[in-house]
């Protein structure tokens, strides 16, 4: 039998030409980036695309003038660290504001809806002073502790609760099931999607955080990413190529994290419940 081919109407390929040109332009800074790691830093302002040969170059002196692995490490505990705390105790309050319902839980959860409308900085000098109060400056811990609870992670979490259907927990109740046990055994594992989307927006956040870790790190061996970046970026002379390798240490981990729960993501935005 002779193939039928298909034409493709005018509309698809105009359709097929502006996913295409999206595509080339979404990626491009990424293979910017890459490329940038292998040129001398006249060339990447230049924006040179060839490939260069100066990779390893800029990679002795990033590692020579910066602590990189140190730097990923605290990156990457703070990030896990935050994600774990932040979603058992995010969760609980979320699950807590839905299913036990109570004369002022609503009035509670609205108060704490308008605090996502004060802008960060007029946070920042009261936040600092209570750090300082504590002593906890110069710490990881002082990175962590203010990223926990999110507000719009409580609201977001609220959101996909609602569509946990109750009498599976009240036909728990009746075999003898605490409230822990039915949280921990029969909610979080029919909704993994919704955790998964929760924990990587969490990731991100704190991954890129650089304002907060600006005011609270003063050493180096505490230094995250974001601050490294921006340390290079205020020298005078800007070692570019070093610099993209360090960018790319910064991106890669978040576009695998993205990748490999995709899946997770997406159903979690969509309010998957198994």
């Amino acid at each position: 039998m002779a193939m039928v081919r298909r034409r493709l109407s005018p509309a698809k390929f105009i359709l097929m030409i502006f996913f295409v040109a999206g595509a080339v332009i979404s990626l491009f800074p990424f293979i910017w980036m890459v490329i940038g790691t292998t040129q001398n830093p006249n060339d990447v302002v230049m924006g040179k695309l060839a490939i260069g040969d100066q990779f390893m170059k800029n990679w002795e002196w990033i590692n020579k003038t910066y602590s990189v692995l140190l730097f990923f490490w605290n990156s990457f505990k703070i990030a896990i660290v935050t994600v774990g705390l932040g979603i058992v105790i995010n969760a609980l309050a979320a699950f807590g504001f839905e299913k036990y319902p109570s004369k002022g839980r609503d009035r509670v959860f609205g108060i704490l809806l308008l605090t996502l409308i004060i802008p960060q900085m007029a946070i920042v000098i009261p936040m600092f002073r209570q750090i300082a109060s504590m002593r906890l400056l110069n710490t990881h811990t002082a990175i962590i502790l203010p990223s926990v609870m999110s507000v719009f992670i409580i609201f977001f979490l609220r959101q996909n609760f609602k569509m946990f259907p109750t009498e599976i927990m009240e036909a728990a109740r009746v075999d003898g099931a605490g409230e822990t046990r039915i949280f921990f055994s029969i909610v979080v594992p029919a909704m993994k999607a919704t955790f998964a989307s929760a924990s990587i927006y969490m990731f991100l956040m704190q991954w890129n955080s650089y304002l907060w870790p600006l005011m609270t790190i003063l050493s180096d061996e505490m230094k995250t990413l974001p601050i490294a970046m921006s340390s290079i970026m205020r020298m005078y002379t800007i070692e570019y190529g070093g610099l993209m390798i360090l960018v790319c240490i910064s991106t890669f981990p978040i576009l695998i994290l993205f990748l490999a729960m995709q899946r997770q993501f997406v159903q979690g935005l969509m309010g998957s419940v198994k």
